[in-house]
């Protein structure tokens, strides 16, 4: 394999699990638990665009297999079994980059990634309700915070902060959200992967059922006896994304959908004058 011939200095791991996801929908809250029970790898978000350009992966292979010997040292644990998460458009860049190396470059997408990550589960985390989703998503970049541990005994952020409602916004992480879990699920059909469904809704409601279903899809070996399972992060919505819902219902998406493309026309004829 070209990955194995150029990280040969780290020691491979033996079972990969890629939790596959979009911004806020519950794969923080997935990955962190998966992390806790010390069995499942340590899912942590290795390939976004920043972490890459940090650790000098911009357009080469052989940059990204350099990281990777970085990486799975610090995905695994001791059983060998590595995780990580990729949001849509991080697994995008990461086959881009996997297919400047010439052996790769004419290889179907799950011949790159079980060659990047050996052995590979897929777990495809998403949200029924697109609305909250984007409405998290815009609270979020307003805040800037992403992430609220159990252990913190903090507020959420739009407790404390001055949040202005911009709907159009919200639209259009509903889209972009809506066209990111239609791209994964094109993904699983075209190359026949298997995958589990995880839907953030079933998570929260019912969390040792959701989270017993994927350590059984995980197939990892762990100890007899039973070991707790308990929520790692914290529910960041309140009254401010509930409000914001409300507002957002009353605005036809006809509406919105319209003024964006209108916006996005004068924008395209401003930059040809």
């Amino acid at each position: 394999m070209a990955s194995a011939d150029l990280i040969s200095s780290t020691v491979l791991p033996t079972k990969s699990i890629i939790i596959c996801s979009t911004g806020r929908s519950g794969s923080t809250l997935l990955s962190r638990t998966l992390s806790s029970l010390g069995y499942f790898g340590k899912p942590i978000e290795f390939f976004r665009f920043d972490m890459l350009a940090d650790n000098g992966v911009t357009t080469s292979a052989t940059e990204l297999y350099r990281y990777l010997g970085q990486v799975y040292p610090l995905g695994t644990t001791p059983n060998q079994v590595f995780s990580a998460k990729l949001h849509w458009d991080h697994l995008r860049k990461l086959l881009q980059i996997a297919r400047t190396d010439p052996v790769l470059k004419s290889q179907s997408e799950i011949e790159i990634l079980s060659q990047l990550f050996p052995n590979p589960i897929f777990i495809f985390i998403r949200r029924n309700d697109l609305s909250r989703q984007a409405i998290s998503m815009e609270i979020g970049r307003q805040t800037g915070v992403y992430l609220i541990l159990k252990e913190q005994d903090k507020k959420p952020p739009q407790d404390k902060q001055r949040l202005f409602f911009r709907p159009l916004n919200i639209y259009r992480y509903k889209q972009g959200l809506q066209q990111r879990n239609q791209n994964w699920r094109s993904l699983f059909h075209r190359n026949h992967m298997s995958f589990l469904e995880v839907v953030y809704e079933d998570l929260v409601t019912d969390f040792e059922g959701t989270m017993h279903q994927v350590i059984k899809t995980c197939d990892v070996a762990i100890p007899a006896e039973n070991f707790e399972i308990s929520q790692a992060t914290k529910k960041q919505g309140n009254q401010v994304n509930e409000r914001w819902l409300r507002y957002y219902c009353l605005i036809p998406e006809s509406f919105l959908k319209a003024y964006s493309n209108a916006r996005s026309y004068l924008r395209q004829l401003i930059a040809k004058r």
